[in-house]
């Protein structure tokens, strides 16, 4: 069965303020940020929206744990409204900064995100304030280091940058240096995708697959039908772009724990599984609470026409 699935692309600009609380009982910190974003290129305003939402959350647990990396931020600093302000004319993918913490959980009515419109010159700017609030926990050990990545080729080392043509189907490279257990989800305007396990896949693989330490994955690949005993069908995704002048991208997640884990709550339509995001977050958010080993690697694929 091939799917067609949307994606979108595009810019953002923001900056951040932090403060936290501690809360010694759980080892978490409440921690929040606000951001603002400049709306321009191609991409709608839920897709701002998330990836703020993203950006805020990174910048609040940075400002609180500390940064272990960063990597493809061009920053510089300005005045904006008698505020120094942090700015970035190239930062396309916030999950390039590794921060010493992770994200537990939202405050009970947050994140916040409006609209606003500020004059420049003789035009006009839209730009997206967004505020978190929520709680985090400092990484206290190693996470498991595993490898995931979108490729369209035979050879995934060589096709893995996360760009695709139209029309190009999408597999996904997995390999994991411990055994335990796998769910891929991907999101589009507001909803998201559940990719693995496939459709048809039920009873013990309901919920997640099992995957073997130090063992190679090319899942969504009709080449590879028989990584899951009684399984054989295998979903096909496909990407369009929706007119011939967009490039657009989603974001993947790749869901990975050594412990086993329950899905969502999920609606299906014409054979795929999806949930509404906030609904998403949520789930990730409560199993992020009850389960350290419970790991989301994100990451955007881009669609060109």
């Amino acid at each position: 069965m091939k799917k067609y699935l949307f994606s979108l692309l595009f810019l953002l600009v923001f900056i951040g303020s932090t403060s936290a609380q501690r809360n010694k009982k759980d080892k978490t910190v409440r921690v929040s940020a606000t951001i603002e974003v400049l709306m321009e290129g191609n991409y709608s305003k839920a897709t701002l929206q998330e990836k703020a939402i993203q950006t805020a959350r990174i910048q609040a647990i940075g400002q609180e744990f500390g940064y272990a990396i960063v990597q493809g931020i061009n920053t510089q600093t300005k005045t904006t409204v008698g505020e120094s302000v942090l700015t970035s004319s190239t930062l396309n993918e916030v999950s390039n900064t590794l921060v010493k913490g992770e994200w537990v959980s939202d405050e009970e009515g947050y994140p916040k995100t409006r609209f606003i419109i500020r004059e420049k010159g003789d035009e006009q700017e839209i730009w997206l304030i967004c505020e978190v609030r929520g709680f985090a926990r400092a990484i206290e050990e190693a996470e498991v280091n595993f490898e995931a990545f979108a490729y369209n080729c035979r050879e995934p080392e060589k096709c893995n940058s996360g760009i695709f043509k139209n029309h190009d189907s999408m597999f996904l490279y997995f390999k994991s240096p411990v055994r335990g257990y796998l769910s891929i989800f991907m999101w589009e305007e507001g909803r998201v995708y559940r990719l693995l396990p496939y459709a048809s896949m039920e009873d013990e693989y309901e919920s997640t697959v099992p995957v073997e330490a130090d063992k190679e994955y090319f899942l969504f690949s009709p080449e590879h039908r028989n990584y899951f005993p009684g399984f054989a069908l295998v979903d096909e995704y496909g990407l369009e772009t929706y007119n011939d002048q967009e490039s657009l991208s989603n974001f993947v997640y790749v869901i990975f724990s050594t412990k086993p884990f329950r899905k969502p709550l999920l609606e299906e339509n014409e054979g795929i599984k999806s949930m509404a995001l906030e609904d998403f977050q949520e789930w990730i958010n409560e199993n992020k609470g009850l389960n350290k080993e419970f790991q989301v690697k994100k990451f955007n694929i881009v669609v060109q026409h």
